[in-house]
């Protein structure tokens, strides 16, 4: 494993940030042995790993504690692929440092801050200085770190400038009525089957400074984003699918991507199958910097009968309409889809703002984009109180679950939002692959 280069340092937008410090990575970790015992250990066995995280600077490792690491049998690790355990602990470490108060306020180091400065414009555009939100990426609360995983480092990863992490930040409410921010991060999916979640992991310790960062101890051990089939294959139908929808819905779970339990009620395995026979699963797993609206199964159940009898031609172009095409190397994660104009951000021509449009107290645009397919489709993103579905009449959605959908969301002061693809509705969205990102539409 090769010592990697050093990355840019990055101005840091004005806000308290904590002092540098000029000790080493060792003597950090060393006065951290209490609660990262295990990760010193294990990380004096493997000098060349050591020596590849320590020659690079300008980063924000996130090291697991020692009752995380209880859940991962290191030993196993060692003895599966070398090029697995360089990507496993490559995907812990963040590009740029990224303290508490940048996670929390919407700013940072690293290749990420542009977006970040982005979100926290949108949020002020609306009103909304909030960074509670609920969770589902759709409302501005998302940041998409680029670690360390990279391309032409790994095979384990194909996304430009390093795989993502997902970073969400919400507050807490302690006995005596004081709140304090929680960060959090998403990676990719743990185990199959219906009942497994996204993997969540939060920090418990924040701010551990070394000459060449900083280091947050987290809670549970990031997992690497899945090759795309894998990843529609993991929500699958559930264990507990017989039960009442009821009992489904009010089932909660700490690990999940903010949407308790949601992967008990999405299935995605009729993509799978529609993949697989398109001979299309092979292409859309390497493929560089994906972008995918998959459907659901239920999606699927409404046009069951069509479906089944088209050519694999046919099934092959409807495949490839739900895919973006590449652009300048971008995955299209959900603070991307919702960008309408800032400058950062200049796809699709500079009359975007010309489809965009306020009405009601409610904001809503539209953007064109293309596909693999060689069509186009069409993204509105709905900001407001009233909501609008696809062919642009009002819709409420009144239910009480934490699905990707519209509400006021769990944090204090969120602003509900939809997104529509062609007038289908992303029900959850930034499913991290190990190639880009993925998107659920009804």
């Amino acid at each position: 494993m090769k010592p990697k280069r050093t990355l840019p340092t990055i101005a840091l937008a004005t806000t308290t940030l904590p002092t540098a410090s000029a000790q080493t990575l060792t003597e950090t970790l060393q006065s951290l042995n209490d609660s990262l015992s295990t990760f010193n250990s294990y990380i004096q066995t493997q000098p060349a790993l050591f020596a590849a995280i320590n020659g690079t600077s300008n980063i924000t490792i996130l090291a697991p504690s020692n009752d995380a690491l209880t859940a991962v049998t290191l030993d196993d690790l060692d003895n599966s692929d070398p090029e697995l355990v360089e990507a496993f602990w490559d995907y812990h470490v963040l590009r740029g440092v990224w303290w508490t108060s940048n996670l929390t306020a919407g700013t940072g180091g690293g290749s990420g801050s542009a977006a970040a400065a982005a979100a926290k414009r949108r949020r002020r555009r609306r009103g909304d200085d909030s960074v509670g939100g609920d969770g589902s990426g759709i409302d501005g609360n998302s940041l998409f770190i680029p670690t360390l995983l990279a391309p032409n480092s790994t095979p384990y990863a194909n996304v430009s400038g390093g795989q993502r992490v997902i970073a969400r930040s919400s507050s807490s409410s302690s006995s005596d009525g004081s709140g304090s921010d929680v960060v959090s991060f998403y990676s990719g999916t743990t185990g199959s089957g219906g009942s497994q979640p996204i993997t969540k992991s939060t920090i418990t310790q924040a701010n551990f400074n070394f000459s060449g960062g900083t280091i947050h101890i987290i809670d549970h051990v990031l997992s690497l984003p899945s090759r795309l089939n894998d990843t529609l294959a993991s929500f699958g139908p559930s264990r507990s699918s017989s039960s009442s929808s009821s009992s489904s819905s009010s089932s909660s779970s700490s690990s999940t991507n903010g949407d308790d339990d949601e992967t008990s009620i999405l299935s995605l395995t009729a993509s799978v199958g529609a993949l697989s026979r398109a001979n299309l699963t092979d292409l859309f797993n390497t493929q560089q910097d994906i972008t995918m609206f998959v459907p659901s199964n239920e999606a699927w159940n409404l046009v069951g009968s069509v479906v089944s009898d088209m050519n694999k031609k046919k099934l092959a172009d409807i495949m490839g309409y739900h895919v973006l095409k590449g652009q300048k190397g971008k995955v299209f994660y959900s603070d991307l889809l919702e960008q309408q104009s800032d400058s950062s951000d200049t796809r699709d021509g500079d009359d975007q703002d010309k489809n965009a449009r306020r009405d009601g107290g409610a904001s809503e645009f539209e953007k064109d984009y293309d596909t693999v397919e060689g069509g186009t489709v069409k993204v509105r993103v709905v900001d407001g109180s009233t909501t609008s579905t696809g062919d642009g009449t009002a819709a409420d959605d009144d239910d009480d679950d934490d699905d990707n959908t519209s509400g006021s969301g769990s944090g204090s002061g969120s602003t509900s939002k939809q997104v529509f693809v062609n007038g289908a509705r992303v029900v959850k969205s930034d499913v991290l692959v190990e190639n880009g990102v993925v998107h659920v539409v009804d």
